[in-house]
Formats: structure tokens, sequence, C-alpha cells
């Protein structure tokens, strides 16, 4: 084999995370610009600006992202001087804010530091972009050699956050750990391979010890330990999976039927827009369990999601076995199937979605 580094992020946790700033950041350079959503902005900003007061750092400005990661929002925001002259980038928000940020480094050689204030995916963490078109449709995958410098996890920044991202972002996690597993099933691994494999099982875990509590905090507002644990799981723990088992992107285990019932449900008018990506995964790997002859498995990734409200049947995701018939040929030709153990077929597929379409 020839030689290989892993780098994977470092991160801080808890409701006084950012007081760590000047220690991770300080050593790239004095002067940061934030760039991010704007409400994600509004609730960090406070805390941004105490934690670099009297420090060698200086926040030269605020700047909304846009609504889209597209390849045209980050080349404008490289042409702004305030992103051209800072030593370091700020990444503030969900998925969409930092995986901008992600082009905008990548492009301008600057490092950045990500600040999530959803807990809904690992973009934080992870060293992938997922680009849109300029009209909302996907564009591409752009996959970076490194990722963010540090991870600042506020937790009560999190607590505060909308309940919607919290549950969607279960259901997206532990996908991982049944999407890695089987994708990997009988393969000889490398070292690093098999510790993103190994490492995975701590999203399913963690989610059926945790995460029905952290739900209730979260709608309380709590920055609690069993929240800590799910956020961390969400954002950390799945980006660091994400980057080992697919590090050099020529062998990628990350997807699996889950992911692909998803986008390709998303050729059906209208369904992206309004369904949130990890509710309908998490109903995906129902489906990924029935194909895969997992039955025991099945019986409690189900029991468990009817205790934290994630769906059982179609009826839940607003779909019928006719709309999967039609979105069928997308998902088996989606890009998450290119590496899996057997053939996933259309039949497969529906035949799945019949079982669950009146499930008890």
């Amino acid at each position: 084999m020839e030689n290989y580094s892993i780098l994977v992020p470092s991160y801080t946790v808890g409701p006084e995370a950012y007081k760590k700033i000047p220690d991770y950041c300080g050593v790239y350079g004095r002067t940061a610009v934030v760039i991010g959503g704007e409400k994600a902005m509004a609730a960090a900003k406070d805390k941004l600006l105490a934690a670099v007061a009297g420090s060698q750092i200086t926040l030269s400005s605020f700047i909304h992202y846009g609504s889209d990661c597209t390849f045209e929002t980050a080349k404008a925001l490289e042409a702004l001087p305030a992103v051209q002259q800072a030593d370091m980038i700020f990444a503030v928000g969900g998925g969409k804010a930092v995986d901008t940020v992600k082009l905008v480094a990548l492009d301008l050689k600057k490092p950045y530091f990500s600040f999530p204030t959803i807990a809904s995916n690992c973009a934080a963490t992870s060293s992938l972009a997922i680009v849109y078109n300029e009209d909302g449709s996907f564009c591409d995958f752009v996959h970076f050699l490194e990722s963010a410098k540090h991870v600042f996890v506020d937790t009560e920044i999190i607590a505060k956050a909308p309940i919607q991202y919290l549950w969607a972002g279960i259901g997206d996690t532990y996908a991982k750990f049944y999407e890695v597993s089987v994708s990997a099933k009988g393969e000889h691994l490398e070292h690093y391979k098999a510790v993103g494999v190994n490492l995975s099982r701590m999203c399913i875990d963690t989610m059926m010890d945790h995460a029905e509590q952290a739900l209730k905090d979260n709608r309380a507002g709590v920055p609690s330990y069993d929240l800590e644990q799910v956020a961390l799981t969400i954002i950390i723990t799945t980006g660091w999976v994400s980057m080992l088992v697919a590090r050099d992107h020529t062998m990628d285990y990350n997807g699996g039927v889950a992911h692909a019932f998803f986008y390709g449900l998303c050729s059906l008018p209208g369904f992206e827009e309004s369904h949130l990506h990890g509710v309908v995964v998490a109903f995906g790997v129902l489906m990924l369990l029935l194909i895969d002859g997992q039955q025991e498995e099945f019986q409690a990734l189900r029991d468990f999601n009817r205790k934290v409200d994630l769906p059982t049947k179609l009826s839940d995701i607003g779909v019928t076995v006719a709309d999967v018939e039609k979105a069928a040929p997308e998902v088996v030709k989606d890009a998450d199937l290119e590496h899996y153990p057997y053939r996933v077929t259309e039949d497969m597929i529906v035949e799945a979605a019949r079982r669950l379409d009146t499930a008890e």
C-alpha cells in the first residue's frame, strides 16, 4: 500500500465552547470573517464577540451566505474584500452555510472553523460539500483533502434551536451505521476504514440510549448530558465516520438504500421541498433492513422510531406504493448504491414499500 495520512477535525463542546476560540484559532491569524445563515449568526454573534474580546483575534464582518450552497454563491463571497483580507473563515449555521464556506475556503486557500448552531447533520465536521444549482436542484459533491481546523459545538445554542432539526438529525445519523455496515459487508478493510465501520456503531447506540430524552430537553431548551451526546454523535461521530470510510473517494461505504430512497423520491414533484431529509432517510433504513433480511433489527428500529415519532409506514412520509413505483428507477441508479454487496432492484424497493404500506 501507499503511504497515507488521516486527518479528522478536533472539537470543543459545551455551553461555553466558544471561549476556546483564541486557543485554537489564534495560530492561524488575527482576522476572521464570519459567514453563515442569518438566524444562525443572530444566535451565535454575541457569544462569538465575547469570546474574542481582549484576544488577538478580530471578527471583521458578519456576512449572510445566501440560501443555497452553489458555486455562484461561493464565487460572489470570494469577491468580497472582507473575505479576501481575512486570515480565516468562521462558518456558522447548518449544512448549506458550512458547505458554502468549504468552497470559499478551498478556492482562497484559507483555514476555516465551523460553528454548528443546529444538530441536523455532519457538515460541520465532514470534508464534503453538497452543491446545488441555482434552481435548487442537485449539482455535485465536492470532496476536500481537509475539513475544518476545529469544530465548536455550543450546546446552549443547539438546545434552543427548533426541535425538527434534531429530530431529523437522529434519523440521518443512525442511518450511517446501517448503510456503512451493509456497504462494507465482506470487505477486507484498511485500518482507517475498519475504524470508521466500527465507530459507526455509535451512530445507532447513542440514539437508542439518549435520543428520546434529548428531544425532550431540546423542547425545553436545556443543554443536558443526553442532548450533548446526541448532538456530538450527529455532528462529530457521523462526520468522522464519513471521512474514514471514504477517505480516498474511490471506494465509498457511506451510501446505501436509505439515502438512495430519499434521492429517488426527490424525483417526485415538490417532494424535497416538503420533507426533511433525515426523516425520510430514517424510513429508508427500515426498507434497507427488510431488503437485507435483518428482521430482528427491523423490529427493534421500528419500535425506536415509534418512541421518537420517526416514520414507520409510507403514509408517515406522505407517499404511496404507486409513488415508490414511479421513483424506483431513480432509486436503483442512485450513486449511493454504486458500492453495495449485492444488486438492489426496483422489485426489492417496491416490495419493501408494500410491506411498510400498512405496517402495524
